[in-house]
């Protein structure tokens, strides 16, 4: 599996247009995506810098929307669904369910962070699942654009756990607790190994995984 360099995880993003997102959320959290660099047609790009930078730039709620605007991508027909996070839960809950994860993870208990999310627990939001929580708490735990524990699970890492691995793991999670311990474990422990950031690490499985995926 090749890792990237630095400089390819930090400008591995996507285009996209702010009128997707802004109408979608409170007011004022997304007035950050009208800052990023400008197309043609009214497209943006959002990059991973993008994303670490957010939540000591802007705000926790942002850097959640953050996730979506990166996670979404391209993809204008995914954002409806995606954005029933901002549409379906309090505002304020979610301004204090996100700093109280927040401080977990800046504390060093990531996956107390991640288990407080699930459902069931403390901090649940309605709509909110691994893949997209994850992508907060990378955000919220990184400084100056180097990742800290917390790293991003999605379905393409899971795919790729799960075939180059050889994990139990199955591709849409909810994946529990124990699993995403494993995973940062791991991660972490290849990248020492390799030299490269951890986030490499998940890029370069997020990357397999998508080619598993898609048959290729």
């Amino acid at each position: 599996m090749k890792f990237p360099a630095d400089e390819e995880v930090l400008a591995h993003g996507f285009r996209f247009r702010p009128a997707w997102w802004i109408p979608r959320v409170s007011e004022g959290w997304g007035d950050f995506l009208e800052q990023l660099p400008a197309g043609d047609r009214g497209y943006r790009t959002i990059a991973r810098a993008d994303l670490l930078d957010t939540a000591n730039s802007h705000g926790l709620p942002q850097s959640l929307l953050a996730g979506y605007v990166w996670g979404a991508g391209s993809s204008a027909f995914l954002v409806g669904r995606r954005a029933r996070v901002f549409r379906d839960n309090d505002s304020q809950r979610m301004e204090e369910a996100l700093h109280a994860v927040a401080e977990m993870v800046r504390r060093g208990n990531t996956v107390d962070a991640y288990t407080a999310l699930l459902r069931g627990q403390p901090h649940y939001l309605k709509h909110l699942g691994p893949s997209f929580f994850t992508k907060f708490l990378y955000a919220a735990d990184a400084r100056d654009r180097q990742p800290g524990r917390a790293l991003i699970l999605d379905q393409f890492v899971a795919v790729a756990l799960k075939t180059v691995d050889g994990w139990e793991i199955s591709r849409n999670g909810p994946w529990d607790p124990s699993t995403y311990a494993k995973w940062i474990d791991h991660a972490h422990g290849i990248a020492t190994v390799e030299g490269v950031r951890a986030d490499a690490v998940e890029m370069a499985y997020f990357n397999e995984g998508r080619k598993i995926a898609a048959g290729r």
